[in-house]
């Protein structure tokens, strides 16, 4: 009897030792950010860490999050976008022209929304078939996306089109969830979660594997933590940015869809290894439209919240959204080889991409300077996942000489 309760508490401490292993990145991740906060908060000032300085950064951040939800199922599957930026623009401008009653169409947000969400994804859906069907690689085809977006946003925004006061989209764009309803939806947020992780413990303990109930609950207290304290925050400003709300929605969409569906399993089994999920059944091509489609929608969706933001459209907007997104995945732990990946990863990504760029606004480093630091962020998140996944010869004979010191 002793022996099967010492046995089950080795089994019990081995699922959460397992539970830590694999969530260690976003946990070296999360060490990273309170590094970066408490050193911006040493340079700022008090300010930093107040709750308007925590709303304007989860609502700055929200156009790039909801790219990365998308670019990490682009990057799992095995490819790249780089024309989501320019997308983004293309979908604010279309919208914009319909609503602005003096340069454009004047037609309401419900009639202009819709399509040019829905133009978005065509384009998205276009370019994944050049890429699934006539075999041209994903760089190229979206590097074309790119170029050709950005003209047509030129064309579209020649006169900067803007959106009535009235709108409900021009609300999206600074309206704020009261306290109350900020405490409710965090409330239910951790309950989801927690319900969520009691079934899949249960599950797990079904089929006989150890169940983990004491990572759950650290997992489940640390995100009532975190929710609670952000909504604490930004209530002592304005409450929740609508921004923010809507980039939470998406990415616990996308989250859900990556985790739990049969078409986010086939992405990462197109990603992992492309050949033997063909031999394997998987419509190889029909999954590589459907995760570039996805992206055309996010990225239509991200154009109307920045649209929301800016109370209109211009020839320059998104520009260097695509470093961002990519930037937010990279670092998140999302592999440029394709097959491994998280939307929580990406979220966290675009969390360092944007206090980063945050702190470097409130320091008053100059604009050269800011694109230095971001580009050398981008590429040292690119070398520290290569060398993890596959590290060069130097460093492996590095590794075997320290073992036998």
């Amino acid at each position: 009897m002793m022996e099967d309760s010492a046995s089950g508490a080795r089994k019990g401490l081995a699922g959460l030792f397992r539970i830590g292993a694999t969530d260690a990145r976003l946990v070296s991740m999360a060490l990273i950010l309170v590094a970066m906060w408490l050193f911006f908060r040493s340079q700022v000032g008090s300010f930093y860490f107040s709750g308007e300085s925590i709303a304007k950064l989860s609502r700055d951040m929200a156009t790039w999050a909801i790219l990365a939800s998308g670019m990490t199922l682009v990057i799992v599957c095995g490819c790249i976008d780089l024309s989501v930026g320019s997308l983004l623009a293309f979908s604010a401008a279309v919208c914009a022209f319909l609503m602005d009653p003096e340069t454009g169409l004047g037609q309401p947000a419900l009639v202009a929304v819709p399509p040019a969400v829905a133009v978005a994804a065509l384009l998205g859906f276009i370019q994944g078939s050049l890429v699934a069907w006539c075999r041209i690689p994903s760089f190229i085809v979206t590097l074309g996306g790119m170029f050709v977006f950005r003209g047509l946003t030129q064309k579209v925004s020649a006169k900067d089109p803007r959106i009535p006061d009235a709108s409900w989209v021009n609300a999206l764009g600074f309206s704020y969830v009261p306290p109350g309803a900020g405490f409710f939806l965090a409330a239910a947020a951790v309950a989801g979660m927690a319900a969520w992780a009691v079934h899949e413990a249960r599950r797990r303990e079904r089929l006989g594997m150890p169940p983990g109930w004491a990572g759950v609950a650290i997992e489940v207290s640390a995100v009532a933590a975190l929710l609670f304290g952000f909504v604490f925050k930004v209530n002592q400003y304005r409450g929740i940015p609508a921004q923010t709300l809507a980039m939470a929605v998406c990415m616990l969409i996308v989250g859900f869809i990556a985790k739990r569906t049969v078409f986010g399993r086939r992405v990462f089994a197109v990603g992992g290894n492309a050949e033997a999920a063909k031999l394997s059944g998987i419509r190889v091509e029909m999954v590589t439209v459907s995760v570039f489609t996805l992206m055309g929608f996010l990225a239509g969706i991200a154009g109307v919240v920045w649209m929301a933001q800016n109370q209109g459209a211009t020839q320059k907007a998104g520009e260097w959204y695509e470093l961002y997104a990519v930037a937010a995945c990279v670092i998140g732990g999302t592999s440029l080889l394709g097959g491994r990946g998280s939307v929580a990863g990406s979220f966290m990504g675009a969390l360092i991409m944007a206090t980063v760029v945050q702190g470097m606004d409130y320091l008053g480093l100059e604009n050269w300077l800011q694109l230095v630091v971001r580009g050398s962020v981008l590429v040292l998140a690119v070398g520290l996942d290569m060398a993890g996944r596959s590290p060069p010869a130097w460093l492996r004979r590095r590794k075997v000489s320290s073992s036998f010191s």
